[in-house]
């Protein structure tokens, strides 16, 4: 520094007397500690430390090495100095601006030394750690997410700390024993990339409303160049809105489109494609919200525009189509939603042929309904063709791969080939790991659907790592309150349930109904899974009451949202009455299995295999009931859906029929037996001696003889047949899960065509204990076409 070479003196030694215009000194304790990059030119720290002095006018002395050391004199400190006098003096400045360029690789997270000034802030509870970037940082940041907001994820993946590097390894060493020692390399990437986060809503949100400002105060003589620029801040406005809902808040989102959407009509009329683009953007996010009427609403807008100006054969109006038919399937319509995937496709073969890579993801979701609907060998089908029109157009390793290898991946674990699915997910794993890095919601994704493979394997501890590793990317990218975080810790509740420890269960249901709550609303499907899981968790520990009451919460709220004949309405109404038959209150139990039973079979039919299980648990209700001829009835219905399904030679069928049959013998015995008894007394009564004795009977003997009948009649509800049938089951509600973003996930580029991956609504299984919801990753993701 020229000013301090004559002397040799530091440039804080320099001014230290010296006051400003207003009498104040140059140089007084410090009260935030800067900290920087060596790499960096030196108006970077500068100008952050302008900005603040100027928001912090009376309260801004810093402690900035290049003023404060002097630079002819400096001397290699040891480590203990760094380890008692450096972090004694952050924890007395009280505060630590971490200067931070560039926007999407910063330097100072590469940097150990860097890394053990933010330890040494973070490591210390009343010091305060900010991050800021040089303000010519916030234009190159704003630019780059109105061409692609998905750059924001790209950068966040790069945070890891771990990977920083030091001049001496000595150094390295001792940083990184000390961050693994305190609060670990995992929190620190947390905290750091939850105030990047924050810095970039927030720089984003404050720029445009800045150039909106200025747009809506400029000279209204110049109207065709307000106009245009008007234009532009609603294409800004749309971006913020897609940033903002990668991170999940769709509220913030929607306010921003809606913005977007009022200067598109104004100023290019309601039928111009940039205002149907917005049209479209609202409809899917009305769609994550779960608010379905307002998505179709939006949907069919954007569709009468397209067809209007670009007609019926246009690939726009094709993925309109589409995203109509995702919403449709959310809402429960899946013979609506298949409609409007087939017209999709339709559209897309004729334009394209049949193989052409813009038709692939209108296979998956067409995949998506034959799976909801239990059909998995057309799913799989659906699935194999997406992956090979993927591989053939954009080759085997490419990382849109990922995604439709995950899809078959999660058939094949449906089907119960866990083998086969294990070697798709693992696939999956690799092309993400070269493409988006082992740091990316994209691998998280991936991550979860290995730990559940490991999970249904029964190998619980390989399972908690994975989903441990999964939901420390999310955590790290996305944020503890994204919606996918939420998926990711009820995916962990599970697990902890499978082990055996419930308070760790609850911890990570309750985390999670405490996200839905917070960004869906009280009243959102994702809400009410929530409470259907934790009512399960309740149910396994035998806390009956509290299960019922969970899942009546869960039920109230799914009717509200999906209606009354909606097929996971079924499911848990199934579920409840389960619990009702464990108390013995039959009559409750009856009442939720007959409108189970009545919901299946207008939806599925009489002969599918979700009605069976119903007809099963009716079937044993009644037994325990004592109306044996209403059981075999519903008995006898559940044995001939299965024999339909899986032949007669299966296991199942012939348990189930042998069942039946040991029940139709003994009640036939038991008949013959109660015919036998009336005809000995009819016999009696035609002997003069015996009808005189009968007249004289002892009213105590005929309460006996009734005991006696009744007893026969309870012996049915004890009979072996129990072992025989299944016991009454209850259905798996595989939830809705949730991406890393609306625009950030499972992503197939298609043309200009931005085909985001979202999954579909509630699926049933079938199982033979009470297993709470699932969140399989990619599970019947549906593809949004952009």
């Amino acid at each position: 520094m020229p000013a301090t070479q004559v002397d040799k003196r530091s440039y804080l030694e320099l001014i230290k007397d010296k006051v400003d215009e207003h009498g104040q000194p140059y140089v007084a304790p410090a009260t935030v500690f800067i900290s920087h990059a060596w790499k960096y030119k030196v108006m970077e720290p500068l100008d952050v430390m302008l900005e603040y002095g100027e928001k912090n006018p009376h309260h801004a002395y810093f402690w900035f090495d290049l003023f404060t050391n002097n630079q002819d004199r400096a001397s290699h400190l040891p480590q203990e100095w760094w380890k008692t006098t450096f972090r004694t003096a952050i924890g007395d400045i009280g505060a630590v601006i971490l200067v931070m360029s560039p926007w999407n690789n910063p330097i100072p997270i590469t940097r150990a030394w860097c890394l053990w000034e933010i330890l040494s802030a973070l490591d210390q509870p009343h010091v305060k750690f900010r991050i800021r970037f040089p303000r010519s940082m916030r234009q190159v940041f704003f630019e780059s997410i109105v061409r692609n907001p998905d750059h924001v994820l790209s950068a966040l993946s790069n945070i890891q700390a771990e990977k920083a590097e030091a001049f001496l390894k000595d150094d390295l060493d001792m940083i990184f024993k000390a961050i693994e020692s305190t609060i670990g390399f995992q929190k620190l990437n947390t905290l750091v990339n939850a105030q990047l986060r924050e810095w970039y809503v927030q720089t984003a949100v404050e720029i445009v409303n800045e150039v909106a400002m200025e747009i809506s105060s400029a000279d209204d003589d110049a109207n065709v160049k307000n106009a245009m620029d008007q234009i532009a801040v609603a294409r800004m406005q749309h971006q913020v809105g897609s940033l903002l809902s990668d991170f999940g808040d769709h509220d913030g989102a929607l306010n921003h489109f809606q913005k977007a959407l009022v200067i598109h009509q104004t100023t290019l009329g309601e039928e111009h494609l940039d205002t149907v683009q917005v049209y479209n953007r609202m409809g899917l996010l009305y769609d994550l919200k779960a608010d379905f009427d307002q998505a179709l609403d939006y949907l069919q807008k954007c569709l009468a525009c397209q067809v209007k100006i670009l007609g019926t054969d246009h690939e726009d109006t094709a993925r309109t189509y589409n995203n109509l038919g995702l919403v449709y399937n959310h809402k429960g319509d899946p013979e609506q939603a298949l409609e409007k995937y087939h017209k999709a496709l339709s559209v897309v073969e004729k334009k394209f042929g049949q193989d052409h890579l813009e038709t692939a993801p209108i296979h998956s979701n067409i995949g998506s309904i034959y799976d909801r609907k239990g059909q998995l060998d057309d799913a799989m089908i659906c699935y194999l063709r997406t992956l090979k029109i993927v591989e053939k157009a954009l080759g085997e390793n490419h990382p849109e791969v990922a995604t439709p290898c995950n899809l078959v991946g999660l058939m094949y674990q449906k089907k119960g080939d866990l083998t086969k699915a294990l070697e798709h997910f693992q696939r999956c794993m690799v092309i993400l790991e070269k493409s988006v890095g082992e740091n990316h919601p994209q691998t998280a994704m991936c991550l979860s659907n290995l730990g559940l493979i490991y999970q249904t394997q029964g190998d619980l501890e390989n399972a908690l790592e994975f989903s441990q590793r999964a939901i420390t990317i999310e955590e790290n990218i996305l944020g503890s309150q994204h919606p996918s975080t939420a998926t990711s810790y009820n995916n962990l509740g599970l697990l902890y349930r499978q082990k055996g420890d419930m308070e760790k269960a609850f911890e990570y249901y309750n985390r999670a109904l405490e996200i839905r709550r917070k960004v869906f609303g009280e009243e959102s499907s994702e809400t009410a899974n929530s409470y259907i899981n934790i009512g399960a968790a309740y149910q396994s520990m035998g806390a009956l009451d509290l299960g019922i009451h969970n899942f009546e919460r869960g039920l109230a709220i799914q009717e509200q949202l999906l209606g009354l004949e909606h097929v996971d309405v079924a499911t848990l109404c199934n579920n409840i009455a389960v619990l009702y038959q464990a108390q013995n209150n039959l009559d409750h139990a009856l009442n939720y299995f007959q409108k189970s039973l009545g919901i299946l079979e207008k939806v599925h039919g009489k002969g599918h295999l979700e009605t069976a299980t119903t007809y099963n648990n009716m079937g044993m209700c009644y037994y325990r009931q004592g109306d044996v001829e209403r059981a075999l009835q519903c008995l006898e219905q559940f044995s001939d859906i299965l024999e339909k399904h899986f032949g007669s030679q299966h296991p199942q069928v012939l348990a189930t029929k042998q069942g039946v049959k040991k029940l139709q013998e003994d009640q036939q015995a038991l008949l013959l037996e109660k015919e036998s008894k009336k005809n000995q007394m009819k016999h009696d009564d035609d002997n003069d001696d015996a009808t005189k004795e009968d007249d004289k009977r002892d009213p105590v003997e005929e309460e006996e003889e009734e005991e006696e009948e009744g007893q026969d009649l309870e012996r049915v509800g004890e009979m072996d047949v129990v072992s025989s049938l299944p016991s009454s089951t209850t259905r798996n509600v595989d939830e809705e899960p949730v991406n890393a973003g609306d625009g950030g996930a499972n992503t197939i580029k298609s043309g200009n065509a931005n085909v985001t991956s979202t999954n579909t609504n509630s699926n049933t299984t079938k199982t033979t204990q009470q297993v709470p919801s699932q969140d399989k990753y990619g599970e019947n993701i549906c593809c949004v076409l952009m």
